[in-house]
């Protein structure tokens, strides 16, 4: 789960580097999987004849920042309350003066609570999710911004890589990132991820791939491998939802860790929970829905209508491979 993007911004107005023009992903190049599969990566809110809509790559980590920031305010709060107390007690309203080199002690612990209300602020009060919608129709990628603005941009100007901006860290993945470029075409002027995150840079072509060939080769490549779609679709995660999606990412481990895996999932969903009610829901302009009218009685139309009836059981039962 990586969260850069959210929390530091992306690094805009820059130029790019060479780690990102050597693992550029070009619209028109098809990966052959090589006994690999598409994978539409559980990050699917609908798809259609005419757009194919995806959350971001900070979806799977919501409630991440929350949970951190959550506990290190509680920590910090109790410090400075803590310090307070003992200055109070210890030397009375009469002895504050005494105690000045106490007080001292709540600079860093004022400076650590606004620290980690930044940190709060990037999930609580925000958005549910950041969606990404790809119009195949009129080949254009619109996506929401992390201040709730929306760009559009045509899909074939977009500089698509797994390339990374930064130093690569243990605890930090690889991603596939969106470049909107200046017209030198070597400056990045704004960044959107796709949803899929992983330890290798191999581990995503699966997930470019399901999207490049949406986009060049039609929805009738890809719907095959669209097995479920989020019910967040003008709503928010609901709780049992939420739940369930943190304890996919074990899905075919052996039944008897269940109850270690409900527990950290259980942990983890509470603030996942939060963040998502007290955020708002992205809602497109009339202009975007408008140019992505549906047909009616599309045959590729997938949205949540198609998850199974008993998700709670799928989680230990093992997928099928799907196809290339």
């Amino acid at each position: 789960m990586d969260c850069y993007g959210l929390f530091p911004k992306f690094k805009l107005n820059r130029k790019l580097n060479d780690d990102e023009k050597n693992y550029n992903l070009k619209q028109l190049n098809k990966i052959e999987l090589e006994g690999n599969r598409l994978i539409s990566d559980a990050k699917v809110i609908s798809m259609n004849s005419r757009y194919l809509e995806i959350v971001d790559k900070f979806y799977s980590s919501k409630g991440v920042s929350a949970l951190i920031g959550i506990s290190l305010f509680s920590m910090f709060l109790f410090a400075s309350l803590s310090t307070v107390y003992t200055i109070v007690f210890d030397y009375g309203w009469s002895g504050i003066g005494i105690s000045y080199p106490f007080l001292l002690l709540l600079i860093p612990f004022l400076g650590a609570i606004f620290f980690t209300l930044k940190i709060l602020r990037t999930e609580l009060f925000a958005w549910t999710h950041y969606p990404i919608r790809f119009d195949r129709n009129n080949r254009m990628v619109h996506f929401f911004r992390t201040d709730g603005t929306i760009c559009s941009v045509p899909w074939d100007k977009i500089f698509f890589t797994s390339g990374l901006n930064h130093r690569k860290e243990f605890n930090k993945d690889y991603y596939i990132s969106g470049h909107v470029l200046a017209d030198d075409n070597e400056t990045v002027i704004d960044t959107f991820c796709l949803p899929a995150t992983g330890p290798d840079r191999e581990g995503l072509e699966g997930h470019w791939e399901f999207i490049r060939r949406y986009m060049e080769e039609g929805p009738e490549s890809v719907v095959h491998a669209v097995k479920d779609c989020l019910p967040i679709a003008g709503k928010r995660e609901g709780y049992q939802f939420g739940l369930i999606y943190l304890m996919v990412a074990f899905t075919g481990a052996p039944i008897i860790l269940f109850p270690l895996i409900f527990t950290l999932s259980f942990i983890y969903s509470i603030p996942r929970y939060i963040a998502m009610v007290t955020s708002k829901i992205p809602v497109w302009p009339e202009s975007i829905e408008e140019q992505c009218a549906v047909l009616e009685n599309d045959p590729y139309a997938v949205d949540a209508s198609i998850n199974s009836k008993h998700p709670w059981r799928d989680i230990f039962r093992k997928q099928p491979e799907d196809e290339c």
